[in-house]
């Protein structure tokens, strides 16, 4: 017997090829923050191979989908991860999908003219 639901349609997400950011900016403390921590970094490096939920990022990272929600949050306000879709458990329960807004992320230490050609996004 078929689901009605689909459990994991495709994920359409295009990723940024780059992020620059500069530790002027008032985003940078928080991106800086958030990457101070190794789980979140290996989270983040997780989903830049393939994007995933909270239950498999656990299960990827060996912690609690409580540790993982809490530095999913902290990414999503960084905006060094985005929302990009939902899939569904074998019993219908809705489940985020989670992806990096960039697959390069550039820290510099002062904006010149030279820089401001580059799209920031954070």
């Amino acid at each position: 017997m078929s689901t009605p639901l689909p459990l994991r349609p495709s994920i359409e997400h295009n990723p940024q090829s780059e992020s620059a950011f500069f530790l002027e900016d008032d985003g940078a403390t928080a991106i800086l923050e958030t990457l101070a921590c190794e789980k979140a970094r290996k989270i983040l490096t997780s989903l830049a191979t393939k994007p995933a939920t909270t239950s498999e990022l656990a299960d990827r990272v060996d912690t609690s989908l409580q540790n993982v929600q809490y530095h999913l949050t902290n990414l999503l306000e960084a905006e060094l991860i985005d929302e990009v879709g939902t899939w569904y458990s074998a019993k219908g329960t809705e489940m985020t999908v989670y992806a990096p807004t960039s697959m390069r992320l550039e820290l510099r230490l002062k904006s010149t003219d030279g820089y401001k050609s580059i799209e920031q996004t954070l």
